[in-house]
């Protein structure tokens, strides 16, 4: 049983509130006591109303009750250090030891798709044959099937399918995936994170749309990452998309405005830098030019 109440009380103490002004018509003085002991869990409907007059949103009050820090499984995936994980052996290993011991601890489906992500980062860092890893094919799989069980997708598949895309390899499978999930994260515009989650999935998907020849459907999303990375505070985001517009153009037949925009990108990372990304871009560019049997 989670101890809310105990965090309750903390954020009712330090606001300066009386009991009566959070749980009159809400709970007796003797259960809100009790409550506030972490003696009793509450209905949700309740305990919205409780937040509601501690003037504090369901986010803040969870990260409170955290200590101000997200699930062990979810900050060490938010703070892998991708080149480290890459490159040291020895780091990757410890950060897969944590995700899965964590898993072990709580069996929650959170818990587990986050273990099978790691499992195939692990794989793809790891192993040059890492499509016919067992691992890799293991985690794939349940990554797929949790994905296309869920009957509706929230925010938590479409940040999963935003990072794991590229897992499904029949085209028109992965497009009807991404146009589903770029609908529904449109819903999310009045959510604090909505610019980078919409953002992040636009762009993770626009190289595949440009690589399969979906230039169309690839041109709209370009338009909407322009509307979205407006505000400098996008101005990584507005990076990636001078790259990726440019490989549009590039693979269009407008090869000179493509490389422009692609070397506008480069120069910007350069100075910046990013050799990661540096090494994208190139990439990137290699891809098209194979495709399109293209020499510069």
């Amino acid at each position: 049983m989670e101890k809310y109440g105990l965090t309750v009380r903390q954020i009712r103490l330090n606001k300066g509130f009386k009991q009566k002004e959070i749980y009159t018509g809400l709970l007796s003085k003797s259960f809100s006591i009790d409550f506030e002991k972490g003696l009793y869990d509450i209905k949700f409907s309740i305990m919205l109303n409780i937040l509601k007059r501690l003037m504090i949103s369901i986010d803040e009050f969870i990260l409170i009750h955290n200590h101000y820090h997200e699930n062990l499984i979810n900050q060490t995936l938010v703070e892998i250090n991708e080149k480290k994980f890459e490159n040291d052996d020895h780091y990757a290993q410890l950060i897969n030891d944590i995700i899965k011991e964590e898993s072990k601890k709580s069996q929650d489906p959170a818990s587990r798709v986050a273990y099978w992500q790691m499992l195939i980062l692990q794989s793809i860092y790891s192993d040059t044959d890492y499509q016919h890893s067992n691992h890799y094919l293991h985690a794939k799989q349940e990554i797929q099937n949790y994905l296309f069980n869920i009957e509706t997708w929230t925010l938590s598949e479409l940040r999963i399918f935003s990072n794991m895309h590229f897992l499904f390899e029949n085209n028109e499978i992965k497009t009807s995936l991404f146009l589903t999930a770029w609908k529904s994260i449109e819903k999310y515009q009045y959510h604090p994170e909505f610019l980078t989650y919409i953002t992040h999935l636009l762009t993770n998907h626009l190289f595949s749309l440009i690589y399969t020849q979906q230039y169309s459907l690839a041109a709209k999303v370009i338009e909407r990452l322009y509307e979205l990375t407006e505000d400098i505070t996008m101005m990584v985001w507005k990076v990636m998309l001078y790259y990726l517009e440019g490989l549009y153009f590039y693979a269009t037949d407008e090869q000179e405005k493509g490389l422009q925009l692609i070397n506008k990108a480069k120069l910007i990372c350069e100075l910046t830098d990013n050799e990661n990304i540096i090494k994208q871009i190139e990439a990137g560019l290699r891809a098209i030019q194979n495709d399109n049997h293209i020499s510069v």
